[in-house]
This record gives C-alpha cells, structure tokens and sequence, in this order.
C-alpha cells in the first residue's frame, strides 16, 4: 500500500496534475508509511523468533556432540561476545545508510552532467530523451557492490569469533545481536516513518504560521508563506533524506542480521567444536590449569574483600576481556580526541552544490570523479 501510493504521487507530479491531487496522494502516501511500520513490525518479531529459535539450536547441536554448553552470562568470554553483538547491528546500519548516499550522490551528478551536455532536456516535450540507462546501472551496481561490506560483516564474525574464541563467545554474540537488531528495527522503521511524515506535514501549510512567525522573509507580498524557502521546511527535508534509508535500507536489513548469524552459526558448530573442543585458537594460547590457578587466587581475594559469593567462570576469558577493555578505552580516547579538535573550515554552501556551480577549490571525491570522466 504505501509504496503504490508513493509512487502515484510521484506519477502526478511528473504529469503537473492539480495540486490537489497530489495532496490527495501525500495524505495516502503519509497513512502508507503508518501501515508499513506496523507491516515491518510484524517482520520485525518474526525475525527475532527465528533468531531465537535458530540460537537455540546451535546450543542444542553443541550438547548432541557431547559438549555441556551453557549461555552463561557471567562468563567473561560469553560477556565479550555479547558487546561484540550489541555492536553490530549499528555498524551494519552505518554501512548500508553510508552505500545509500554514496549512490545518490552519483546519481546527482550523473544528471548534472545530463543536463550540461543536452539543454534541451530541461525543455518541456521537447522530442531528446534523458540517458535512463546510465542512472539505473549506478542504482543497480550500488545495490550489489556496496552490499558485498556488509555481508561479509554478518557472515564472518560468528565464523571469526568461534574459530578464535571459542562457542562460547558465539553464544554471547548471537544474544547480543539479536537483542540489539529488535530494538535497532524497530526504531528504524517508526523513526524513519515519522520524519517522512513530518515533511508531508510541514509541506501542506500546517506550520505556515509558525513558519510566517519566526522567518518573517519567507512571506511574500501577498502575505502568503513560502513554506518551501523556508529553514524549518529545509530541515524536515534533510530528516526525510535521512529517514528514507533509515526504513526502507538498514531497518529491513537487520532481519536478514539476525537470522542469517544465527543460521552461520548452527552450519559451523562443528567446525568450532573441532578446535580446541570449542575454546577455539584462544584454547592453545591460554592454558586451562594456569588460568584455573589465577582465577582461583582472584576469586579468594575478591570474597575476602566483598564478602559475597562469586561465580567461578567456566575458561580462560579474563584475557580476552583485558583486551576488549583496553580496545573499548582507546577508542573512547581518540572520540574525546576527534570531538575536541578544532572544528575544519567548512564551505559557505555543500560539497554537492559547489560541485554542480562548478566552484573552484571544491575538492571533488576520487571514485566520483573518475566516474563522471569515464561517463564523459
């Protein structure tokens, strides 16, 4: 439903109908982005049933082999795995929301340089016809090289994470992405709704007076309020551009994350069992009778001081979550580092629009250049 309406509206803008139909087709497309969060969120739960059944089975293939495994929280390892997991889903959805606008930007730019080598497309009926061709192979390379990251991010960190660390930090990491893809989905799909909607909302007039109000130069001489030359409107817009490929790109994708882990998992539970009887590498290099020794004097100490039981983890984690720690450290030092720096000169109007005027001194990204020569 909303789709069809949202590309109805687009027919009847192209073919310069009423405007009243088009209002007619943004009060459709505006209740279509409403019945398709709520579509999504039945995606959303069934994924996430599937993950947690498919999650359940690679622990009960792990015990079919024989080996007691248990999702322990507590578990140094199984803790590491289930940061590593929270983490995923928004790395994932930076990449796919990042290849999106890599994209529309060659887009962009492949119809400027349309218009700069044929006038008379700008020319209304005029018989030349736009080089459709060039603009649907960009969309459709983008679709399939920028999804080859992301993909190899799903599918090869349960197989890293259990070859090197062992199942037990494949658990934590199948807990933890599953938990952290439902919420991220979620916000997706309602987040990006509702800003879609806040344009419509703000194009059709209903903060004229808010508009008229606080940028008194956005009214014209008729009184009437140029809601489209306006900084508010300028703003919705920029959320829309945010918003789209927040719900219809990296929301639907984060699906896919939780089962397609999850499945990868259960395929290579063998393979992780094999090495190390599923301590993986970490197993050869951490010795279970001196970690056991260690873990022990810690374990007294800490009773002493707190005088509270403490559960005695199952292996060798402590190293592993050392090393997490002091990764995770790091780069909170080089965040504060990068949010301190001084702020870069920036441009009076953006890259992408320096770049149509034909701006000297704009720098012009690499990939994108030798693209627009090559179309030339």
């Amino acid at each position: 439903y909303g789709p069809v309406c949202d590309n109805a509206g687009g027919i009847a803008e192209m073919c310069e109908l009423h405007p009243s139909v088009r209002e007619k087709t943004d009060a459709l497309d505006a209740a279509g982005n409403t019945t398709a969060a709520i579509g999504k969120g039945f995606a959303i739960g069934s994924a996430c049933l599937v993950g947690l059944a498919l999650f359940g089975a690679f622990v009960t293939r792990l015990n079919d082999t024989g080996a007691k495994v248990t999702v322990d929280l507590l578990d140094p390892l199984t803790f590491a795995g289930l940061l590593v997991g929270s983490m995923l889903p928004y790395w994932f959805s930076a990449m796919t929301m990042k290849s999106v606008g890599k994209a529309a930007n060659e887009m962009v730019i492949e119809i400027k340089r349309q218009f700069d080598a044929n006038p008379n497309l700008l020319i209304p009926n005029h018989p030349d016809r736009p080089d459709y061709d060039t603009c649907i192979k960009i969309s459709t390379d983008a679709s399939l090289q920028e999804m080859i990251a992301p993909g190899a991010l799903v599918m090869l960190s349960p197989v890293l994470c259990g070859v090197c660390f062992g199942t037990r930090c494949v658990t934590g990491l199948l807990a933890g992405a599953i938990a952290s893809s439902v919420q991220m989905a979620i916000s997706s799909s309602n987040t990006g709704g509702a800003w879609d909607n806040a344009k419509k909302y703000i194009s059709k007039g209903a903060m004229d007076a808010v508009i008229g109000e606080e940028e008194p130069e956005t009214v014209d001489n008729t009184g009437k309020v140029q809601t489209k030359k306006s900084q508010i409107f300028k703003a919705a817009v920029t959320g829309d551009t945010v918003g789209d490929p927040l719900k219809d790109t990296s929301g639907p994708a984060l699906n896919i994350l939780m089962k397609l882990m999850a499945i990868i998992s259960v395929v290579f539970a063998p393979l992780f069992l094999a090495i190390k009887d599923g301590d993986g590498l970490l197993g050869f290099v951490v010795h279970d009778k001196d970690v056991a020794a260690a873990h022990d004097a810690v374990v007294a100490a800490t009773r002493r001081l707190a005088q509270v039981p403490v559960a005695s983890p199952a292996g060798g984690g402590e190293l592993v979550a050392m090393a997490f720690g002091l990764v995770v450290g790091v780069g909170g030092v080089l965040a504060v580092q990068r949010a301190t720096a001084p702020p870069r000169a920036k441009a009076a109007k953006p890259a992408l629009v320096c770049r149509a005027a034909k701006v000297e001194g704009t720098p012009v990204e690499p990939r994108l250049l030798a693209h627009t020569a090559s179309l030339a």
